[in-house]
């Protein structure tokens, strides 16, 4: 566990899963520690969306995702643990399996909700298809 990417939405499971990073810096002190926020592109409906409109909806996006990141930086910042941000829009599921390809993760950290529903008593939905859908080892954090 040397190059970790932790999907990050601000959520208290999320910053568990960030928590657990800062503790098993301790034991990893060269970790890198990826953390990504995805944001779900804008629905939009008419005939006639401009360009622009679309730029900048995208832009106001990034702009919030860096935010939310913002507040697992503080948390790796203070432990000094190694780390990078990353901010993009699209299908939770579908980024963090480019990011972990993209950054050469091997291994995803994650909290987990609980959803509560049949198919997800254990973990919520989005991380039952990142541990199907990537190919390295997801620790999932209660």
């Amino acid at each position: 566990m040397q190059n970790v990417l932790v999907p990050f939405d601000g959520s208290d499971s999320a910053k568990r899963a960030v928590n657990y990073l800062v503790e098993a810096a301790k034991a990893y002190p060269d970790i890198l520690v990826h953390v990504l926020n995805v944001q779900r592109e804008a629905n939009l409906y008419g005939n006639y969306v401009p360009a622009s409109m679309l730029e900048d909806l995208r832009q106001g996006a990034l702009k919030h995702a860096a935010s939310i990141n913002a507040e697992a930086v503080q948390m790796l910042q203070a432990a000094s643990v190694r780390y990078e941000t990353h901010e993009t829009v699209g299908d939770v599921v579908t980024e963090v399996v480019a990011a972990v390809k993209r950054h050469n993760c091997d291994t995803v950290v994650m909290g987990t909700r609980g959803m509560g529903s049949l198919g997800n008593l254990v973990m919520g939905s989005v991380a039952t298809r990142v541990v199907h859908d990537v190919n390295v080892p997801v620790l999932l954090v209660k």
